[in-house]
């Protein structure tokens, strides 16, 4: 279960600016954390234990994930291990209005910081990371710095990234009809990706296009209950013609359980929560 375990580590727990997909994974999980944060304090929640199952219902051995939530809900604590990882400590600072404002995340040989800044307005402003590895033989530093320019109609309409102080590239925003962002473009490669919206303008695609692909890549795929809580998210490998269907349940707008399937439908483990 090595696979099952890097997957469920990278979509639980990282949560580093990546290369492509930047207004989902900037501004769209960004909401997403908020909302979760809101969950518990609704819940008075102050402890979550996470537990992993093998495909055949075994308990998986040698994890343990927990979250440590503070009194005033302004900081979350997650501490992780398994068989396969290292042990790592990931923990997120929040303001008195439950938006994230930073975050570390550290193990024995990566850290990494990443700081958000928010306008007057309360819209995201700058996501700023910094990683750290180290080992025996060298040590290494990226910055990345994700800047937000918006419109009159207070959406995003471009972003400027910065890469170590030097390395700048603008990604664009385009709306649809409904004032959605409809389509993401890297002005420097012509990568695009595409936005899709249910009629409630929640989001239920994110597409890639670009020269050296025939057609569309699906990259994420969403489905929702009538509460508007994402009950199936399917995620490909990018490059890797592969992709992975996630389905969750819920109980008073907590997540209980997730089983992660393979394309072919085999199941390949489930994670359960226990809040307290």
């Amino acid at each position: 279960m090595k696979l099952f375990f890097s997957f469920f580590v990278f979509l639980v727990i990282a949560i580093i600016p990546a290369h492509s997909q930047y207004y989902y994974k900037d501004v769209i999980t960004n909401k997403q954390i908020s909302a979760e944060m809101q969950a518990y304090k609704q819940n008075k929640v102050r402890t979550v234990n996470i537990k992993s199952f093998e495909e055949d219902g075994r308990e998986s051995e040698g994890f343990y994930c927990q979250k440590k939530i503070s009194k005033d809900f302004r900081k979350v604590d997650l501490l992780n291990k398994s068989m396969q990882t290292a042990p790592s400590i990931f923990t997120s600072w929040f303001n008195e209005e439950g938006k994230v404002t930073s975050s570390t995340d550290s193990s024995s040989i990566l850290s990494t910081t990443t700081h958000y800044t928010y306008d007057k307005e309360e819209r995201l402003a700058s996501v700023v990371s910094t990683s750290r590895s180290d080992d025996d033989d060298f040590r290494n530093e990226m910055k990345e710095e994700h800047i937000y320019i918006y419109n009159n109609k207070n959406l995003p309409e471009k972003m400027i990234r910065v890469r170590n102080n030097k390395d700048s590239v603008t990604i664009l925003f385009a709306l649809d009809e409904r004032n959605n962002i409809g389509i993401e473009k890297d002005s420097k490669n012509g990568s695009k990706y595409y936005y899709y919206y249910d009629d409630k303008n929640r989001l239920t695609d994110v597409v890639l296009s670009n020269d050296f692909k025939a057609g569309l890549v699906p990259a994420y795929v969403f489905e929702y209950n009538y509460t508007g809580l994402v009950t199936q998210m399917t995620v490909s490998e990018e490059g890797l013609g592969n992709y992975f269907i996630w389905k969750y349940n819920y109980e008073n707008g907590l997540r209980t359980r997730e089983k992660c399937f393979t394309k072919e439908r085999r199941l390949m483990g489930s994670i359960e929560y226990e809040y307290k």
